[in-house]
């Protein structure tokens, strides 16, 4: 055969047809004469490819004959080509082999010799007739060799085989027949084309080992990826453009509930399947994971829907697409599915229990970074789920707080327990107990969080509460060893020395003092325990301001007032911060004495702690401040009673707030006074006698502020005015700052009062007292003077007259209640008077006269003689 440098080598383009005339062979060459693969050409009729001329058949002759025809190529050109047409020697098939136009006749070695099949021929005992060059080199042997010789004597292989089988029934039917084997003794595949005929066959064959191993190879790929499909855990479809299913894994039929076959048959648009998205609502065809990869040329992953499956049940799948590109275009989608309907019910669970649970519940990665929150998170970290996600843990803890550490070992160790103050973005902090467990899912972790803020602070208040309760029953016990000191103190200095001892000689409170209201208007120190002279000095008010406002607006508003600090206050002076320092004091409570609305002075206890004067300790102290105050009262009112010495003040007061003086004012005339009955505190009975002044009882204590009841009496001397004074008034003044009004007369809403008070009263102070009372008082004389005492008071204490019973029977004899034969006051309107009961008037009454009586006959009622 000829080089390919040869300027006359023609292209191995050979066909070959069987008795039905279509072409059932091609050689390779075809392509480059025709324009199409063998394969393409392989099926088709002579006729469309050679021509007409050429679809009959030779005569019969072994001698090539060749003909003339016109082509058209694949791309639409024509050639002229000289085609010799062999019919071989069995008459079985026809070679057609096709070169440029022009070339010498052919003759039948050069015909075959053009084909590079493998061709040998046989005669009807199976003895070689002719053997190509190509036939000699696959089968090993020279052509002398094999010429005459039977095929299965030297090839005793095949004497045994299939083929043997297959030529010899050929032989018998007079068939063409086509086959693949393999020659064991040459270790090659062969693709067989036997032509059997009267006098013999003719066999080509070629080499297709490289073919069969790529088809092996092929089909061991495709059997790889068949096992591959079927192992698969999710489903797996393949489907054309429009929908239609090409191919599906046992998996998708287990999903799906539906047999292979049946799926083939169907299309992913079926209605039966019911698609819907996360929200439930009909899934619309452009959002199909299909759809989306048909349009896009894109893959697309993680869709999640429900569909429906053949037996009725909705189930969940996650859903991706993939598109399969040829030619430019999509040919293929795969479609992988996966069940995850019982994920999602577990998600589902989680995500009820998550939301649902009172706890605050934080999903966060590696890094501390928040994925997922619940609403009890929200309400304690203040912000809202899109607010809260993303954010990192270390925002929320306060400065102080290490949190890598605390989150590396957290990551380290897998669990976490504690407590976690949470920082809000507004500032206010919440505290938390939490538990945390690393790696719930890979990479993620846990933290459930317990707002306890409320229940801390009320852990605080009650150890608070209990620490007071603590420190309440010390005072308590110092209350009573007060009043014990109390009960048996004769006078104020002895009940405010007592009251100092008593308190100073507790750890507690170290330091006590009593101040009063001297006569240049400043509170002084009278009695001080616990405090060395030195330290006096330095913890006077008038040292430092703070303290001396303190102890001042104690005894102007009647309020307790605490100063803390006093050892680091800056604000105190340096004396009183090393006075209280080395008294062991850092607060200073300063307490009112006081009865019935009048400060006596200043209680100021120094105690060692700051916290020493809470809420129950201030009312504890109060009420201490009160019975020192009734203490001191009550000595000074028996005094007042039953001293026999007295400083006698003569005072010309006015008030223009004063009841009494206003209505002399608005009536005129001379008025005496009678008495001045206490009701209750502030309230007074005041008795006095107006002569013949007319008065309208209704009008003039309607018109006149402060009149309570106003009722005239008729004596033998004349009118006789009751009146109770409320609110404001001179008698208030006068006994509130420790007198008692002796006598008075009011004309032109002036008075002119004698009051007494005892011997130790400072007088100057006396009278500034009335002035801030809103008095003007002017003193016209004072003397000291002496009177006898009242009949009872030489009786025992136990047996005197309680204040409501001296109170009662005073008003029941300048009432003309006593009076015979003619009653000037009835038991109803002196009740009235008095503001009580008629029951509660008579049994008053009855206490009273009886122990007056008994002082009078010197009985003793407990003598049973």
């Amino acid at each position: 055969m000829a080089s390919h440098a040869d300027p006359h080598t023609i292209p191995e383009c050979a066909l070959s047809s069987g008795e039905d005339g279509l072409i059932d062979w091609a050689s390779p060459g075809v392509e480059t004469v025709f324009g199409r693969p063998a394969e393409a050409v392989v099926g088709e009729p002579v006729v469309s490819v050679l021509g007409a001329t050429l679809a009959e058949r030779p005569d019969g002759s072994l001698e090539p004959t060749t003909r003339e025809v016109t082509v058209t190529a694949a791309d639409g050109t024509t050639r002229d080509l000289s085609v010799t047409v062999l019919s071989l020697a069995t008459g079985a098939a026809t070679l057609y082999l096709c070169r440029p136009t022009g070339t010498d006749q052919l003759s039948l070695g050069t015909v075959l010799s053009r084909v590079s099949d493998s061709i040998v021929a046989l005669d009807t005992e199976w003895r070689y007739t002719y053997v190509n060059e190509f036939a000699e080199a696959v089968l090993g042997h020279a052509r002398d060799d094999l010429l005459g010789e039977v095929i299965w004597e030297v090839f005793p292989g095949a004497a045994d085989s299939a083929m043997r089988d297959r030529f010899e029934r050929a032989m018998e039917t007079q068939e063409p027949v086509t086959m693949e084997w393999y020659g064991d003794s040459v270790s090659t595949w062969f693709e067989i084309r036997a032509y059997p005929s009267p006098s013999g066959m003719s066999v080509y064959f070629r080499d297709i080992t490289d073919q069969k191993e790529r088809e092996t190879a092929l089909q061991q790929e495709r059997d790889f990826t068949e096992q591959l499909l079927d192992a698969s855990p999710v489903g797996i479809c393949v489907l054309t453009p429009d929908g239609q299913f090409v191919r599906v894994n046992e998996r998708a039929e287990d999903i799906l509930g539906v047999s292979r076959d049946r799926l083939l048959d169907e299309s992913f648009r079926e209605p039966t399947w019911e698609v819907r998205g996360p929200d439930g609502e009909e899934l619309a065809d452009e959002e199909f994971p299909f759809t989306i990869a048909l349009r896009t040329g894109e893959p697309t992953f993680g869709h999640e829907q429900t569909l429906r499956r053949a037996d009725g049940t909705r189930i969940w799948v996650a859903v991706s697409a993939a598109p399969i590109h040829a030619d430019g275009a999509v040919h293929r989608v795969v479609v992988t599915f996966e069940d995850i309907t019982e994920r999602k019910e577990t998600q589902q669970q989680f995500e009820a229990v998550f939301q649902g649970t009172l706890d605050a519940l934080i999903l966060a990665d590696d890094e501390g970074d928040y994925l997922a929150v619940n609403d009890a998170a929200c309400a304690l970290f203040g912000l809202s789920e899109d607010e809260l996600i993303g954010h990192n843990v270390a925002e929320f803890a306060p400065a102080e707080y290490d949190v890598v550490d605390a989150w590396s070992t957290f990551l380290d160790e897998g669990m976490s327990r504690g407590e976690f103050s949470v920082v809000r973005p507004d500032g206010t902090e919440r505290i938390a107990d939490f538990a945390a467990t690393a790696n719930v899912r890979p990479g993620v972790h846990l933290s459930a969080l317990r707002d306890v803020t409320e229940r801390k602070a009320a852990e605080r208040r009650l150890a608070q509460q209990r620490d007071e309760l603590r420190r309440l029953n010390h005072v308590n016990e110092l209350i009573r060893d007060v009043n014990r000191a109390i009960v048996g103190a004769t006078d104020r200095d002895a009940i405010e020395a007592a009251v100092c001892a008593s308190l100073a000689d507790s750890d507690r409170y170290p330091v006590a003092t009593t101040l009063r209201l001297a006569s240049d208007e400043r509170l002084r120190v009278q009695h001080r325990a616990g405090l060395s002279a030195a330290a006096f000095e330095s913890l006077e008010p008038a040292d430092d301001g703070a303290v001396e406002e303190a102890i001042e607006t104690a005894a102007a508003t009647n309020t307790l007032t605490v100063v803390t600090d006093l050892q680091t206050d800056p604000e105190l002076s340096a004396s009183v911060r090393a006075a209280a320092t080395s008294a062991g004091v850092r607060a200073l409570g300063n307490v009112p004495i006081e009865y019935d609305g009048v400060v006596h002075g200043v209680l100021s206890v120094g105690a060692s702690e700051d916290d020493a004067f809470g809420e129950r300790e201030q009312a504890v102290f109060l009420e201490l401040g009160q019975i020192i105050g009734t203490a001191i009262d009550a000595i000074q009112t028996k005094k007042l009673l039953y001293a026999s010495a007295f400083q006698e003040l003569e005072l010309e007061l006015a008030a223009a707030a004063d009841p009494l003086l206003a209505l002399n004012d608005r009536l005129g005339g001379t008025w005496v006074l009678d008495g001045v009955v206490p009701v209750e505190a502030g309230r007074y009975l005041v008795y006095v006698d107006i002569g013949q002044t007319p008065v309208e009882t209704g009008t003039a204590s309607a018109e006149t502020e402060g009149i309570e009841v106003l009722r005239t009496i008729e004596t033998d001397s004349g009118t006789r005015l009751e009146l109770r004074l409320g609110g404001d008034s001179l008698f208030g003044a006068i006994l509130d700052a420790g007198g008692w009004v002796r006598a008075a007369t009011v004309e032109g809403g002036t008075g002119q009062f004698v009051v007494d008070v005892t011997l130790d009263t400072d007088v100057r102070t006396y009278i500034a007292r009335l002035e801030r009372s809103g008095i003007d008082a002017t003193m016209r004389t004072k003397r000291e003077v002496e009177r006898t005492p009242p009949a009872w008071s030489a009786g025992d204490t136990a047996d005197e007259l309680t204040a409501r019973q001296r109170s009662v029977l005073e008003a029941a004899v300048r009432s003309g209640y006593f009076d015979w034969p003619r009653r000037r006051t009835t038991g109803e309107e002196l009740a009235d008077a008095l503001d009580i009961a008629s029951s509660t008037l008579h049994q008053h009454l009855r206490v009273a006269t009886a122990k007056i009586l008994e002082q009078y006959f010197a009985v003793d009622p407990s003598d049973p003689n």
